[in-house]
């Protein structure tokens, strides 16, 4: 399996097992949209209208002041349509962010806490075609960098709403650090509950 898959897999396990030492672990599942971009653009004609609806789940925490660490997961199916030829399509991404809020209200009981985030990780775009057309499926370094809003009801339960900008990073011999920003993009708004613990 290459680094790239396994190094946001080994974060994530390493959240979900210290959360619980730090004052604000979460869980965050969540629908969104995707729109800009490459969001619902067709590959060919003659194509069902692709879906913007994504689906994701988030896990992190924030430590005792104002930063966090989050594993961010979307999952966007029929990403580009479908139709003559082409089967199906989706994409994912998963991502390691840093996370920058103020707790207005405190770390316990009902407060709210907005929050910028930055950070790297995977995209995945995949394209199953029909008869002898070849399949595609990519892997892709990439960032995002978002703001959204954490607002609690409770010690345990709350809402979240995020947007966040996605695209992908390519390789390069035209600058020193070798790395380039790709052509894929999209920004995707979500909604979802928080359990917090």
């Amino acid at each position: 399996m290459r680094r790239s898959v396994c190094i946001p897999g080994v974060i994530l396990g390493f959240l979900l097992a210290t959360a619980s030492a730090y004052a604000d672990g979460y869980v965050a599942p969540s629908i969104g949209v995707n729109f800009g971009g490459d969001a619902g653009r067709t590959l060919i004609g003659n194509v069902d209208d692709s879906s913007k609806i994504s689906y994701g789940v988030a896990a992190g925490y924030m430590g005792k002041g104002i930063f966090g660490v989050e594993e961010d997961f979307s999952y966007s199916p029929n990403f580009y349509g479908k139709g003559g030829n082409i089967v199906a399509t989706r994409v994912f991404t998963l991502m390691t962010n840093v996370i920058l809020g103020i707790p207005i209200g405190g770390q316990t009981g009902g407060g709210i806490r907005p929050y910028v985030s930055g950070g790297l990780g995977l995209i995945n775009r995949n394209v199953e075609t029909g008869l002898s057309l070849p399949s595609f499926s990519s892997n892709q370094v990439a960032y995002d960098v978002g703001a959204g809003l954490m607002g609690y009801f409770s010690d345990h339960f709350g809402m979240r709403g995020d947007v966040r900008y996605f695209r992908n990073l390519e390789s390069t011999d035209n600058n020193t650090l070798g790395v380039s920003l790709g052509h894929f993009s999209f920004a995707r708004a979500s909604v979802g509950v928080l359990f917090r613990f």
